[in-house]
């Protein structure tokens, strides 16, 4: 799969166009959706497993199909005018990790927006962009899928709304949830998640010193790029 500059932080040796696969047929399988917040987003397995009803050995196995394949499992959401996020589960021997891209179009290189790996990067997005790609999608599946696929990069700490709960709510029983959503969703935008929680954003950037959408921030992207990335985020 040719994601354009996603092979530049790689060893020349490192073959990312051969090793990075389309990944969306391992959303339909049992367990799935537990195993991917599980290990990105809620840290309470028996939550998950009660709300998807499934089991531990499911998740085990979409696990080892998502963090330990041999490939690079990714998953693509569209935006507009031929630009697309990627999720790209980068299961490099020495270097794994997931990767939350911007895919601008045009043959333009791919934009990190966050890293979940041992030296996160993020947030990126608040919870009005994530809503806005998910309501963009085609069908009522695939905007469950992109709300639930790109949530664990999300952190804003104006999330905790009646309105962003039954979003999630929605998003889960539409893909199969058989257990009370509403425990997981409320856990979803609270401040109790793996890695952001409630961020605070003003003006398009998130106050953390580790977001590549903050400018003032470690792995601070160009001016030019986190303009981009905003205008093709708008809700």
């Amino acid at each position: 799969m040719i994601l354009p500059g996603h092979a530049d932080s790689f060893a020349d040796e490192v073959d990312v166009a051969a090793l990075t696969v389309d990944g969306w047929h391992l959303a339909d399988r049992p367990g799935f959706w537990a195993a991917h917040w599980q290990e990105q987003f809620i840290d309470d397995p028996d939550l998950l497993l009660h709300t998807w009803g499934v089991t531990e050995e499911d998740v085990t196995h979409r696990l080892e199909e998502l963090y330990a394949s041999p490939v690079w499992p990714v998953f693509t959401v569209e935006l507009r005018d031929g630009a697309a996020l990627a999720v790209v589960f980068r299961n490099h021997d020495d270097d794994a990790g997931v990767d939350y891209l911007v895919l601008p179009g045009g043959g333009r290189p791919a934009i990190e927006v966050a890293g979940l790996d041992g030296h996160q990067r993020g947030p990126a997005f608040t919870w009005a962009e994530l809503a806005g790609v998910a309501a963009r999608q085609p069908d009522h599946i695939r905007r469950a899928q992109a709300l639930l696929l790109l949530a664990p990069a999300f952190g804003d700490d104006t999330a905790d709304t009646p309105e962003a709960r039954s979003a999630l709510s929605g998003a889960m029983r539409t893909l199969g949830a058989s257990g009370d959503t509403s425990e997981l969703a409320a856990l979803a935008v609270s401040d109790e998640v793996v890695f952001w929680g409630h961020v605070p954003w003003a003006a398009g950037v998130p106050d953390l010193d580790y977001a590549p959408r903050n400018p003032a921030g470690a792995f601070a992207l160009p001016e030019a790029v986190r303009q981009l990335v905003a205008e093709l985020l708008v809700p």
